[in-house]
């Protein structure tokens, strides 16, 4: 099937049109500077990231359950208004009172928990089952390479336009030649990625909007309750299955490992390059770098993660990534970007192979509780390192002087934990599996 046959399928076209709208965010680039430049600190900016994970746990079970009951288009325009809310507050919150800055923080991280819960596996089981009732879902991993390359595409823009609008030499010449007063700091330009964002997630709204899917009829004489009763029940029957299936079991202990540990570093990844000398112009290039490198290897992922055993293949991926934690922990200026470009590679090629074999062996009535599943067990190992890491970073800054501080000296030196933690835990989920593998064969 041709690229254009594939974008003909409506659900399909708009699942790409959600997913590559609903993450182009213009403060993605700057995330962790934006947040310092509104007055928070780095021990908060990562204890608001575990209200965010903590709020998607409570919420992504549950709302998956609702979605393949109650309808998995309402939860993915919910997801989009709800989206729009949480940028729109942080985009007109004054910042002269401390408090009243981190209390709004603290509620848009609640609200984007809530967002990203309700889309979770909603909008995915929507294009998949799409494909299936057509016979078609052996293209899924085909859609999942379009999907990378289309949102790498808006990232290239996205990146470049969001870094540019928070350097402050380059909004100036913008600011003089519009006529307006120039910019003197990045606090002075800090909203207007914000309002950039807002436009874009009209864009999310509208496909969301634009999904199809076939109205979900009551059963005679059964009520809303009791489908909610319904939902939950669907939720404790679809965990017992994950815990009793070792092959799912495992691929989502090892995807959330992989994801969690690489979500944590990424979101601080403004901050490591300003650590490693590296100009705030630059982050749109190495952002647009980042798009480019995975639309270039976006079959080469795919290639990798349908064609190797995946034993072999979780093993290769798993010293690699350990690897190159430690190769980051080295803080080597400008050269350090090269081991942040090559984790986005291993973490776009085993999220390509565990959707593959997630939805391999799901079926379509739980489909999309299995897949709020995955993001729970995400979200649950985000929330721990969060908190772990908020607690390490804040004994290691104990131990610089103000200047060194200044200089980024503590952040680099907190980095090695990346390597000790996914090492510890990458090691622990292998031996359980060999234990079970020599009882039953999983793989």
């Amino acid at each position: 099937m041709t690229l254009k046959e594939i974008l003909q399928i409506r659900n399909v076209r708009y699942f790409l049109m959600f997913r590559s709208s609903y993450f182009a965010r213009f403060y993605y680039p700057i995330f962790t500077l934006l947040y310092l430049d509104y007055g928070l600190t780095l021990s908060q900016f990562a204890m608001l990231n575990v209200v965010w994970a903590a709020t998607i746990v409570l919420a992504e079970v549950p709302s998956g359950a609702f979605a393949d009951t109650l309808g998995r288009k309402k939860l993915v325009v919910l997801s989009s208004i709800v989206m729009f809310i949480e940028i729109a507050m942080i985009a007109v919150v004054p910042t002269g009172n401390p408090t009243l800055v981190f209390s709004v923080f603290l509620v848009n991280r609640i609200l984007s928990g809530l967002a990203m819960a309700l889309a979770s596996g909603a909008d995915e089981a929507l294009a998949y089952d799409t494909l299936k009732e057509q016979g078609q879902e052996d293209l899924w991993p085909r859609v999942l390479q379009i999907q990378l390359r289309i949102a790498s595409s808006v990232g290239i823009v996205v990146t470049l336009v969001g870094a540019a609008m928070y350097d402050v030499n380059f909004m100036a010449s913008v600011f003089n030649f519009l006529g307006l007063e120039t910019p003197q700091n990045t606090q002075d330009i800090m909203r207007i990625p914000v309002f950039a964002t807002l436009i874009v997630a009209m864009i999310a709204i509208y496909s969301a909007l634009s999904m199809r899917e076939a109205k979900k009829i009551l059963p005679p004489n059964t009520t809303k309750w009791a489908t909610t009763v319904s939902s939950l029940k669907l939720t404790l029957n679809t965990g017992k299955w994950v815990l009793s299936t070792p092959y799912v079991l495992f691929i989502l202990l090892y995807y959330s490992l992989f994801e969690h540990t690489s979500r944590m570093f990424l979101t601080m990844s403004s901050q490591y390059y300003l650590a490693i000398n590296i100009p705030i112009i630059y982050f749109g290039f190495i952002g647009a770098g980042i798009s480019l490198l995975k639309i270039i290897l976006a079959g080469q992922s795919r290639r990798l993660a349908e064609s190797l055993a995946p034993k072999p293949f979780i093993a290769v991926m798993g010293i690699a990534t350990i690897a190159t934690y430690y190769w980051i922990s080295l803080g080597w200026s400008i050269y350090g970007v090269l081991p942040a470009l090559l984790l986005i590679f291993i973490i776009m090629t085993m999220n390509i192979f565990i959707s593959y074999h997630l939805n391999k062996k799901t079926e379509s009535h739980n489909r999309a509780t299995v897949l709020s599943f995955k993001g729970l067990m995400f979200n649950l190992g985000y929330g721990l390192i969060g908190i772990l890491y908020a607690y390490y970073y804040k004994l290691v800054s104990q131990n610089y002087t103000e200047q060194q501080i200044a200089e980024h000296v503590d952040f680099i030196a907190s980095l090695s934990s990346f390597v000790y933690y996914f090492a510890f835990i990458f090691i622990t989920i292998s031996a359980a599996f060999y234990l079970k593998e020599r009882k039953l064969m999983i793989f």
